[in-house]
């Protein structure tokens, strides 16, 4: 395809760009319901789009939670106190430098408001694809470290901070 001008293929380059954003925003957004494949949710990769493969930590025991995770998207350990708990010692182990104690972020964007960077943050299913497979930055994938139901734990425990720190 050749173009007259220089503006021509910019404002074509812009539509694309644009068409691909709400591709990826829109693909995932709140409320929808999540694509799957073989009865289990795809979870994707925050930045791509592209489908994640869960390869690291392959010795991990992929817990009745985490199943029901891949196939609802919904955290099981929601509201539940134990879970919470355990999330909440991970947290300030891993998250605390970036996300500080209270989740208001300092390298790392501030967990317990409602602005998010990219919408499907908001949703159990990205928060689980972000910490899994990493995101922009710093952010890297804490796939590699910790296993699945630990990041179920942490979501939980991340719930009940916001929870605390928006009353």
């Amino acid at each position: 395809m050749r173009f007259g001008n220089f503006a021509s293929a910019a404002g074509v380059l812009s539509a694309l760009t644009l068409g691909a954003l709400f591709v990826l925003e829109g693909a995932s957004a709140q409320g929808s319901e999540p694509e799957k494949q073989d009865g289990k949710v795809v979870f994707r990769h925050v930045l791509d789009n592209e489908p994640i493969a869960f390869e690291y930590k392959t010795d991990q025991t992929i817990t009745e939670a985490v199943e029901t995770f891949h196939q609802t998207a919904e955290n099981p350990y929601s509201g539940e106190a134990e879970a919470i708990a355990d999330g909440e010692k991970i947290y300030k182990r891993l998250c605390v430098a970036c996300h500080l104690k209270d989740g208001s972020g300092r390298i790392g964007p501030n967990l317990v408001d409602d602005k998010y960077h990219y919408e499907r943050t908001a949703t159990d299913r990205g928060k689980f694809e972000i910490i899994y497979a990493g995101g922009a930055g710093a952010m890297q994938a804490f796939g590699r470290r910790i296993t699945q139901d630990d990041i179920l734990r942490v979501m939980a425990y991340l719930e009940e901070l916001k929870a605390k720190e928006g009353s």
